[in-house]
């Protein structure tokens, strides 16, 4: 099923706009709604203490900035993948790369709908099982969409997995280093 979903994105007739702003911006707006609502209403809890409730400006901030860092985040991936295609996949467009960036991304989007409920935990159990389908998803979308034989993609995927796992520990990072100098939430611990 999700090789025939990918094969009728290649047979498809599509631009990067129109894929972006047709599809991925309004996946990309469910991981910070979300977000909102739970931080704002809910709290976040790590299952040890009352939960951490956040202020309607300081959900909204935070919200704010997530939306602009997935949307961030979705642009320089297709980008990469644009730039590491002149090895791996030289028939590959920056449409093709759009679309690797929102196959792979769709289930970690509608997954995001988990931040309703702000629970560590509860992430830790959801989180991982589809970040797993988008690692599928990143290796059996590059060699179709991208327009490569099979190892090439495979070892394109293989290089732009360690690209998303650098990004997304540097991110992390910068989220810490920004909180300890205080940009973000007041939480009074």
């Amino acid at each position: 099923m999700i090789q025939k979903t990918i094969e009728r994105l290649v047979s498809a007739e599509y631009s990067s706009a129109k894929l972006f702003f047709g599809f991925s911006i309004w996946l990309i707006l469910i991981p910070p709604v979300s977000a909102f609502f739970g931080m704002h209403y809910y709290g976040w809890s790590l299952g040890i203490s009352d939960p951490i409730r956040l202020s309607i400006v300081q959900s909204l901030s935070i919200a704010i900035f997530y939306f602009l860092a997935l949307v961030a985040g979705f642009f320089i991936t297709a980008l990469i993948i644009k730039w590491m295609s002149a090895v791996y996949a030289p028939k590959a467009t920056l449409n093709g790369a759009f679309a690797v960036v929102t196959v792979v991304t769709t289930p970690i989007m509608l997954a995001g709908i988990a931040h309703l409920y702000p629970s560590l935990l509860f992430h830790v159990i959801v989180l991982p099982p589809v970040f797993a389908l988008s690692g599928y998803l990143l290796f059996t979308s590059i060699p179709l969409l991208l327009k490569t034989d099979y190892d090439r993609g495979i070892f394109m995927g293989c290089s732009l997995f360690g690209f998303i796992s650098t990004a997304g520990i540097s991110l992390l990072g910068l989220s810490a280093i920004a909180w300890v100098h205080g940009i973000g939430p007041n939480l009074g611990v």
